[in-house]
């Protein structure tokens, strides 16, 4: 495979289910160089949930649309980002009583907290969605918010050290130039799908970052892969909220 395309499959591999070159070996360096590429493979799979949602809004009600929607693209994750969202509200959850956060994100089972949060989450995006195709309307807008969302790991990424195990690695291979022109095209996708919403869209990354990143730096010493998860999730979350609220 040539050099240009592996941070791009190395990038989709890492964010996806989709099968994208399962039998070549990545590396640090090969995802490290890919994320510039994370707003891009957000888009593709914003992509995904907006078309599922507009084809279905077609023949279904709205809000079946966007359930659909979103479901498309927990599944074209393999839920790697809701998975991470439930263990950091699991370990917010055991820091508040005194109990290890990292010993409950250690753990696969769901507790009450992230049950709570994963189900809000999930159905905040639906709704807002389905407000995006009412009118059997495209949601561009579901696009942009999805290509921001993958700003919010790369910056914490940066900031911070990597606390957790497995492919963390590749974060020791971030600079200023990667973050810097990954924030620009998650940001120029925003804009030509979204218009002047972009500006507060892609102002959500601002407290998710601010918020995750002081509470993991006190409780885990750093970053982990389900911190990067949430931040995503609660960041496209956030974005598609300001879609909606600026019509």
């Amino acid at each position: 495979m040539r050099s240009p395309v592996r941070p791009l499959a190395a990038a989709t591999s890492f964010l996806t289910a989709i099968p994208v070159a399962r039998r070549v070996a990545f590396d640090e360096r090969d995802l490290a160089n890919g994320a510039v590429l994370f707003p891009v493979v957000g888009a593709f799979v914003g992509a995904i949930s907006a078309t599922v949602a507009w084809a279905s809004s077609l023949v279904l009600p709205p809000f079946v649309a966007g359930i659909l929607g979103v479901a498309s693209a927990v599944a074209a994750t393999a839920a790697f980002h809701v998975d991470g969202l439930g263990d950091v509200a699991d370990a917010i959850g055991a820091s508040l009583t005194g109990r290890s956060p990292l010993e409950v994100m250690r753990d696969p089972r769901l507790g009450t907290f992230g049950v709570a949060a994963v189900s809000l989450d999930l159905v905040l995006k639906a709704a807002l969605l389905a407000e995006l195709v009412a009118g059997e309307r495209y949601p561009w807008a579901a696009i942009g918010a999805a290509a921001i969302a993958r700003v919010a790991p790369i910056l914490l990424a940066w900031r911070l050290p990597y606390a957790g195990g497995g492919t963390g690695v590749w974060t020791s291979g971030l600079g200023r130039s990667r973050v810097g022109a990954a924030s620009v095209i998650g940001i120029a996708i925003a804009i030509a799908t979204s218009g002047v919403a972009a500006a507060w869209m892609a102002g959500a990354v601002v407290p998710v970052c601010l918020g995750l990143g002081r509470w993991s730096r006190g409780r885990l010493g750093g970053v982990t892969g389900d911190v990067f998860g949430a931040s995503a999730e609660l960041t496209e979350a956030l974005a598609l909220v300001a879609a909606v609220a600026l019509g």
